[in-house]
Parts: C-alpha cells; sequence; structure tokens
C-alpha cells in the first residue's frame, strides 16, 4: 500500500494501482465511476492505493459488490493472510471437499499459464503478419532486382565483370538491410519505452538481445537472397 489502507475497503469501496492513481490523479477519498461485468454503473470511494499493478491487477472491489454482477460468483482462489501452517489450514479445511492448500506462489503461477496461453495465440498471429510481410519484401527486391537487367547488360558491355556486378549487389544488399534494421529498431524501442512507461511508470524497455540478433541476421540473409539470386539469372540473360 502507498496510500490509505485495505481496511477501508467496506461496501462500495475500491482499491486502485499506482497506475490508475497516476492517470486520473485518484486519492483515498476520492469517487471513481466504474460499469461492472452486467453493465451496471456504480460509484465507488477509493479506500487505497498501491504498486506492483501487473502482478495483482488494477482494481480491488469488494467480493460482494462484484459477485452480484457477474455469470459466475463463485471464487476459484481465496488469498488467507494467517501464522497458522499449511498443515493446519488443511486440517481445517477437510469438512470441504475440493479445497486445497497452496503456497504463496501459486497465483503468480495460474496469472502466469493464463499469460502464456494468450502469448501463444498472439505469438501465431505475429508469425502469421511476419510470413506475409517476409513474401511482400522478398517478392519486391527480386522484381525490383531483375527489372534492372538493361542496367547490368550495360555494365557488362563497359567492362564490368560479372563478379563485380555481384559484389554491388551485395552491398547494396547489407545497405538497404542495415537501412531496415535501424528503422525498425528505433520504431520498436520508441513503441517499448512508451509502453514501459505506460506500464511500469518507468522508461526502462528490456529487449531480448537472442532475438533481436536472430531478426537481424535474418532480415540480413533474405534481403542478400532475394537480390543476389535475381541478380544472378539477369547477368545469365544479359550475356
Amino acid at each position: 500500500m502507498t496510500e490509505g489502507s485495505l481496511a477501508d475497503l467496506g461496501e462500495g469501496g475500491v482499491a486502485v494501482s499506482d497506475v490508475i492513481s497516476d492517470s486520473k490523479d485518484l486519492h483515498p477519498g476520492d469517487t471513481l465511476a466504474l460499469v461492472l461485468g452486467d453493465g451496471t454503473p456504480v460509484e465507488t470511494t477509493v479506500a487505497a492505493v498501491y504498486d506492483r499493478a501487473l502482478g495483482f491487477g488494477d482494481l480491488t472491489l469488494p467480493y460482494d459488490l462484484l459477485s452480484a454482477h457477474v455469470d459466475n460468483p463463485l471464487a476459484d482462489t481465496v488469498l488467507v493472510a494467517t501464522t497458522l501452517s499449511d498443515g493446519e489450514l488443511t486440517a481445517a479445511l477437510a469438512g470441504h471437499p475440493g479445497l486445497s492448500v497452496k503456497g504463496s506462489g501459486h497465483v503468480a503461477d495460474a496469472l502466469a499459464e493464463q499469460r502464456q496461453n494468450g502469448a501463444q495465440v498472439a505469438f501465431l498471429a505475429m508469425g502469421l503478419v511476419l510470413a506475409f510481410t517476409t513474401i511482400a519484401a522478398v517478392n519486391t527486391l527480386a522484381m525490383a532486382t531483375a527489372d534492372r537487367r538493361r542496367e547490368f547488360a550495360l555494365l557488362r558491355k563497359v567492362g564490368t565483370t560479372r563478379r563485380q556486378v555481384l559484389r554491388m549487389l551485395r552491398l547494396e544488399s547489407l545497405t538497404v538491410a542495415i537501412t531496415a534494421v535501424l528503422i525498425g529498431s528505433a520504431i520498436s524501442l520508441a513503441v517499448l519505452t512508451g509502453f514501459s512507461a505506460g506500464m511500469t511508470g518507468e522508461a526502462a524497455p528490456a529487449p531480448a538481445a537472442v532475438p533481436y540478433l536472430l531478426v537481424a541476421a535474418g532480415v540480413t540473409a533474405l534481403a542478400l537472397i532475394a537480390t543476389s539470386l535475381p541478380g544472378r539469372f539477369s547477368l545469365r540473360t544479359a550475356g
């Protein structure tokens, strides 16, 4: 807790994360208008502000208030603050089949599993987008190179060797690839910085080095292949 206390989270109360508090300038005692799961509008009073919202959530509402406006009011998990051991809690729940005692990391593990399931769908969609983008980029480079057949023929007539023309194409491809990597890196860094600032309050993006290097190497390889192969074919037909 950074402001207020959960002890004041009574009927009609709400505890908010520091992200919500900063974005809406909310403090304990202020009023926050919400719309519940069934579309019911409700006026709540801020009781407390807490940090580490990424691991807990942005809003904490009283169970009685929320359960009346959702399809399934049964709680999957109950957080308990107690001095009892896990064994004592298990013994106390012996008369309630289906209930079990988990450690403090159980909720974090469950949330991580949910995020992982959602990430797999997002990765699949992103993979399809990247595949179509790759096809379009390779096709553009190949067609642009093939259209330079006359240029290659002229270079050969003025004394340029086949190896020199291919070296020129490789240098051009590297220039295009490096430019693409730099522009893409700048755009990604700007997006990640803004996302980091909005989610955590700090502009501290954390890009993964290995995937970044793999993407940069893949872009460079595709650019070289998409120009070298059509270039060789064009040189062969150009004579």
